[in-house]
């Protein structure tokens, strides 16, 4: 055992040595999963910035303005005239919101009354739905007004005073606010929350079946380099040697594993400890069937090109067919996900990070894995040769 323990930890130490396939096999990764994460899982709410020209100074303006930084993710920035004008022409922001000067009173007095709202272009989306949202509040406001005015208007002629009809009408509109009759409630139904569920299963998996690419290189370029050879000429035996590639292979890839799950679980919060070494034993296996496979692919190719492609081919099609990102359900693509690695340690590692399921509860996902392991092994063993065929 010990003898291929060696050959695995001086294969460890060429591959750290190598920053070629350290930047492929990490810090690509980290890159990818960075990209990915700010796409689609940096934020499921919208942020934006309302910049407004306040000219009025009036009580329905500021009304408006404390109801919009009450809005979550909505924020309210303050403007001059002239820095929004001058701003807007350099796209330093593609939307103004203008409040005119006498807004206030001409609300106060049931005159008709303009919000101003200046664009770059088409506004840009984030501005086009902070402008969409400044309208509606907007209405909201003058609307109120305009009922207070009225109803203080019509009981004026029956004796009642104006500022207790005002009283009366905004205290039973903000009773309306508290208790609304109409209730809009979010659910999600799919979509980008399951995604991002799938986020970290699917980058771990992708990115442990590219090593299989590494694993086949390896045994070409020692063939073609002669080193087999050499090697057989040791105390080595066959099988020492082949241990030894296989464990370099499990390796390499549970370093890589643990510099993206530790990532993972630091910036998507999925789980506590225990989950986090439950899917790495799910790692570890994913691992051995990944270098098992890359073993398998480098032992039957002569050439490092054709290890290259049978590599990618093989990664491509469990990636894509595999259910990396979105589940299958049903159809081909749910028959063509079955025979791939990535449907089972996926669905693993889902049950483990968002089912609320333990390590315990993945037998059937563990045997297909160790399946898949132990029939690349028995592969790559029959083709394993110390010289070029």
């Amino acid at each position: 055992m010990t003898r291929p323990l060696l050959v695995a930890v001086l294969e460890l130490r060429r591959y750290l040595s190598d920053r070629g396939e350290l930047a492929f096999g990490i810090a690509l990764p980290v890159a990818l999963f960075a990209l990915m994460y700010l796409t689609f899982g940096g934020g499921g709410s919208f942020n934006a910035t309302v910049h407004v020209v306040d000219a009025d100074g009036g009580a329905v303006t500021a009304d408006i303005l404390d109801r919009l930084e009450s809005i979550d993710g909505l924020g309210v920035e303050r403007l001059s005239a002239g820095e929004a004008s001058s701003r807007l022409e350099r796209s330093a922001i593609l939307t103004a919101v203008v409040f005119p000067a006498g807004f206030s009173d001409r609300v106060a007095s049931g005159e008709g009354a303009t919000v101003l709202i200046k664009r770059r272009g088409q506004g840009g989306q984030e501005g086009q739905v902070a402008a969409n949202i400044v309208r509606s509040v907007a209405q909201q406001v003058t609307a109120e007004h305009e009922a207070v005015a009225a109803v203080s208007a019509a009981l004026g002629s029956v004796g009642v005073s104006p500022a207790r009809a005002s009283e009366t009408v905004r205290s039973m509109i903000a009773e309306g606010q508290e208790m609304p009759a109409v209730v809009v409630e979010s659910r999600a139904v799919g979509g980008s929350d399951e995604f991002v569920d799938r986020l970290l299963p699917g980058i771990l998996v992708m990115f442990l079946m590219f090593a299989v690419t590494l694993s086949s290189q390896a045994i070409v370029d020692d063939r073609r380099l002669g080193t087999l050879e050499r090697l057989m000429t040791t105390r080595l035996t066959l099988w020492e040697m082949f241990g030894g590639r296989f464990l370099a292979g499990v390796l390499r890839a549970l370093l890589q594993t643990l510099v993206l799950l530790s990532l993972g679980f630091a910036a998507l919060q999925v789980g506590g400890g225990g989950q986090y070494l439950q899917v790495l034993v799910v790692c570890l296996l994913v691992s051995a069937a990944v270098s098992a496979i890359g073993l398998a692919i480098g032992a039957l190719c002569t050439t490092r090109d054709q290890a290259i492609w049978a590599s990618v081919v093989v990664t491509m099609f469990m990636t894509v067919f595999g259910g990396t990102f979105f589940p299958t359900s049903g159809g081909a693509m749910d028959t063509l996900s079955r025979t791939t690695i990535n449907r089972y340690a996926i669905d693993a590692m889902d049950g483990i990070i968002s089912g609320g399921e333990t390590l315990a509860g993945q037998g059937l996902e563990a045997a297909v894995i160790a399946a898949f392991a132990l029939v690349a092994l028995a592969i790559a063993r029959w083709g394993f040769r110390a010289s070029d065929r």
